[in-house]
């Protein structure tokens, strides 16, 4: 998933802000209250979009990427409140809607971000993911968590607190847990924030074990987890040393027997 082309030939709209704002999800306190909702949709393809680029013009070999916004951003509420994982449905719905359709299309990916829904983080983050018309697949991510930390092997780092972020990523989440990262920003905080490691490494396997053990999603047996940690104080002459993890269901089960 990480690090692999998105398509062979297809269209992306990053990052679309809708023009009625969903009832979906929960802010970062767990309340449903509306909030920015931003909307990035790719959309890989059957076949190349050969023809429309041999003719300049476009034609049912890709899609237009202004009407297909146009058919997003007019999505409106259509009941009191729904899941995260709901707009997602409806939104790829909306997809399969816009000319040339379903027939077009061999794989799309809905991320819907929620830029306010952290109260440490970046942002918050649903990935939902269709092979043809069939759902395969979501993510849910918590980007660049801010918690000082008292972290590192020299003297000096010993003395004080210093910046830490950290970025996970739950995959093949259930659609019951899309607005479960308010429990998940709380868990990775409440861990770290007492810790006084001297490895990221150290730290890194840790906060899997609490995450295994207290956060409920990760109970399923097809859940896995990938994890970041960036020290952006420890090398003067780098934006950062960051060190990533990931272990799958049955990794994580073994972890804490």
């Amino acid at each position: 998933m990480y690090g692999q082309p998105w398509c062979r030939d297809g269209i992306r709209v990053e990052d679309l802000s809708l023009q009625y704002a969903p009832k979906s999800g929960v802010d970062a306190w767990g309340r449903e209250k509306q909030q920015p909702v931003l909307l990035s949709v790719s959309l890989s393809f059957h076949r190349g979009f050969d023809s429309a680029a041999s003719q300049d013009a476009l034609d049912e070999s890709t899609m237009h990427y202004g009407i297909l916004s146009k058919n997003l951003r007019s999505l409106k509420p259509v009941q009191s409140w729904e899941t995260l994982d709901e707009l997602a449905h409806r939104i790829h719905q909306a997809i399969l809607d816009t000319p040339p359709g379903a027939s077009l299309i061999q794989s799309c990916q809905i991320e819907i971000k929620l830029p306010k829904a952290s109260l440490l983080g970046d942002c918050a983050n649903y990935v939902y993911f269709v092979e043809g018309e069939e759902h395969i697949g979501r993510v849910l991510h918590l980007s660049r968590i801010f918690i000082p930390t008292l972290i590192g092997v020299n003297d000096n780092e010993r003395t004080a607190k210093q910046k830490l972020f950290v970025s996970v990523w739950i995959d093949r989440i259930q659609a019951d847990d899309s607005q479960s990262y308010p429990e998940l920003e709380r868990i990775i905080t409440q861990a770290i924030e007492p810790t006084e490691f001297e490895t990221l490494e150290s730290l890194a396997i840790y906060v899997l074990k609490v995450l295994k053990m207290n956060y409920t999603p990760l109970q399923s047996h097809e859940t896995s987890v990938r994890l970041r940690l960036e020290k952006p104080q420890a090398v003067p002459h780098a934006s950062a040393p960051i060190i990533e993890i990931v272990r799958t269901s049955d990794e994580l089960a073994a972890m804490i027997r």
